[in-house]
């Protein structure tokens, strides 16, 4: 595990460089996946320095959030309204877009940050954990058994706080699932579920994508684009939600008794 947290942390570093030249939002998205994924493995580890660095780093992605919530939602408009109605929606936003932009190079260029990823290289590079505190057996199953639950609260009350929850649940299963066990490469029932996680990901992904999107126009002073926006985004939401309550029952990875899950329970245990 101590390798993957290494490759991912360049991975970071590197799309913060490219943020200090100038935004992009490619860049950003590797950033954020990149200590998305970081965070996911510091999950399983029970010490103090662990949990501080995953909460550092929760509070770093943070300021993040509403940049790709921007990017994500102006793509979104082109598509959805008019060159007519798109350009004066963009040009009103314009300046709210580029605070939120202006504030990921800040962070990336802040003295925090630096100070941060100083700490981080050297919590990477103490001896003792390659087989210490980095080896996490269990973590998948653990995260397998999250998902199950986490459906179940879904299903049981439709609430968007619990479907973003279960996004949230398949997210850490195919993150888990990638990091293998016990620092060795993922095996084939690991892959199998990280390709039954893929499409359950996109799709829950671009529902999440219009809920932010209807909050965010709940915030926006009125507009006349706003209306068609809403209507074609509310659709969406809709269908993609009936899309994702049909996939998911009987989904195999949500099967406690499935072969993938009881696979990768077993490779989990077999790591202790």
């Amino acid at each position: 595990m101590q390798q993957r947290l290494t490759e991912l942390t360049a991975a970071v570093e590197q799309a913060a460089t490219s943020l200090r030249g100038g935004y992009q939002a490619e860049e950003l998205y590797a950033l954020r996946v990149g200590m998305r994924r970081i965070r996911s493995l510091l999950k399983p580890l029970d010490s103090t320095r662990s949990r501080q660095f995953r909460k550092a780093w929760g509070g770093f992605a943070a300021v993040t959030n509403r940049a790709r919530d921007w990017d994500v939602f102006l793509l979104a408009a082109r598509e959805m309204l008019p060159s007519a109605g798109f350009a004066p929606f963009e040009a009103r936003n314009r300046r709210h877009v580029d605070s939120f932009h202006e504030a990921v190079t800040e962070l990336v260029e802040s003295a925090p940050w630096h100070r941060h990823l100083q700490q981080w290289r050297q919590y990477l590079e103490r001896p003792g954990h390659a087989d210490g505190e980095f080896m996490a057996p269990g973590s998948l199953g653990r995260a397998l058994s999250g998902a199950r639950t986490a459906l179940a609260a879904a299903l049981a009350s439709g609430d968007d706080h619990d479907w973003h929850k279960l996004r949230i649940a398949v997210k850490e299963v195919r993150y888990q699932a990638e990091s293998g066990v016990g620092g060795l490469p993922a095996s084939p029932e690991q892959a199998e579920l990280i390709e039954q996680c893929k499409p359950l990901q996109s799709m829950l992904g671009s529902w999440h994508d219009c809920v932010v999107q209807l909050q965010i126009l709940d915030e926006l002073e009125s507009a006349a684009e706003h209306g068609p926006l809403r209507e074609v985004i509310d659709h969406k939401r809709v269908q993609g939600l009936a899309e994702i309550q049909q996939t998911v029952i009987g989904h195999p990875l949500f099967e406690a008794s499935g072969d993938s899950a009881t696979s990768a329970r077993s490779a989990s245990s077999s790591g202790s």
